[in-house]
């Protein structure tokens, strides 16, 4: 399963992570299990080139001001500690493949 994250190890992992990261704004709610598993599975298939997690629920409210999030669920991609792209909406497996494959480094 993807780790959940807080707001000040978010801090500590975009100033230090050396490979991209994906992290995924999802309100628990009734899409909650089916998004949270369509992430690990690609996250899965990516292996130690890219990271993942789910911010924290308790913190949401304030990450979504923070990063001008409008709605949930939105994945958001980290590389070198700047914000490489955002995918906004429902996704299945393959959505999020395409996502982090089209936007990783070649």
């Amino acid at each position: 399963m993807v780790k959940t994250i807080e707001p000040q190890a978010f801090d500590v992992e975009l100033q230090s992570s050396s490979r991209p990261f994906l992290i995924a704004f999802l309100k628990r709610n009734e899409k909650f299990l089916y998004q949270s598993k369509a992430l690990d599975e690609v996250l899965k298939s990516y292996g130690d080139k890219v990271q993942g997690y789910l911010y924290n629920s308790d913190y949401l409210d304030t990450a979504m001001r923070r990063f001008k999030v409008k709605g949930t669920p939105t994945f958001l991609l980290f590389s070198g500690g700047d914000e490489v792209d955002r995918l906004i909406g429902e996704s299945d497996t393959e959505t999020l493949d395409e996502f982090i494959c089209n936007n990783l480094p070649s």
